[in-house]
């Protein structure tokens, strides 16, 4: 199948609002119908996203995953669940952050509905790489709980794991010598979008050769506007044989 491709070129942006269609993997993802997190599609029927998102219930019941979504709250198409995979070292924020949802019926590509591409297992992006994260966000700061969220992006930059290092050194446990492992990507944003709030979750895509890979999972961040702290991304190319054992 073909994949991460949008009719859209990308413009540097300070979280304005997106085209309709510019990222069409991204999904809204519903906990008895009200919104908790974002995912993106990799396959006709399934969706990435983070383990943590998942904490409420195991019950895939319980979960709905809308596609085709510009605005929250917009219904988009709203599809059911069959089944839940959390990765089986996951216990907590830390690591192996990431998880898997089984759609009951394969959704059709159409224009608005596309997969991202996943990057091999050996495919890390460089120091320094611009990409973008993909989220929901308010337009303005003078909101009231009812203004939708809009679908946005922010430029981001893949940062050395030392540096995310030493910034977060405070959180370590006394016999801990490292805290961000193999299976985490680090990057710092210098416009803020609340990649903390609302967008567990969110895929971080970097363009390669005219296609848009999906190199992390958004997992945590200390400060919201990611200026202090680095975001911390679970980096999807440590998992990709796993996510290709599980959908096979």
């Amino acid at each position: 199948q073909t994949c991460g491709h949008t009719n859209i070129a990308c413009k540097m942006v300070k979280g304005r609002l997106v085209e309709v269609g510019k990222w069409p993997w991204q999904v809204s993802i519903l906990f008895l119908g009200a919104y908790i997190c974002s995912g993106s599609l990799i396959h006709h029927q399934w969706v990435l996203t983070a383990a943590h998102c998942l904490q409420r219930s195991k019950d895939p019941k319980m979960y709905s995953v809308n596609v085709g979504v510009q605005h929250l709250p917009d219904n988009g198409t709203q599809l059911l669940l069959t089944r839940i995979v959390i990765h089986e070292d996951f216990r907590n924020l830390i690591s192996q952050d990431i998880a898997l949802l089984k759609l009951r019926d394969p959704i059709s590509w159409s224009p608005l509905i596309q997969p991202v591409c996943l990057p091999n297992n050996r495919f890390t992006p460089s120091v320094g790489t611009m990409c973008w994260v993909i989220g929901w966000g308010r337009k303005n700061a003078r909101v009231t709980p009812k203004t939708p969220y809009s679908l946005q992006e922010v430029a981001v930059k893949i940062i050395n794991s030392e540096t995310c290092q030493e910034q977060y050194q405070f959180l370590f446990l006394k016999d801990q010598k490292k805290f961000i492992g193999k299976d985490m990507l680090c990057v710092s944003s210098e416009w803020g979008m609340d990649s903390c709030q609302d967008n567990s979750g969110s895929s971080l895509v970097c363009q390669v050769n005219n296609s848009w890979i999906q190199m992390g999972v958004v997992s945590w961040s200390l400060s919201c506007n990611q200026h202090r702290f680095p975001g911390i991304y679970t980096s999807t190319s440590h998992f990709t044989r796993w996510i290709k054992r599980q959908i096979s």
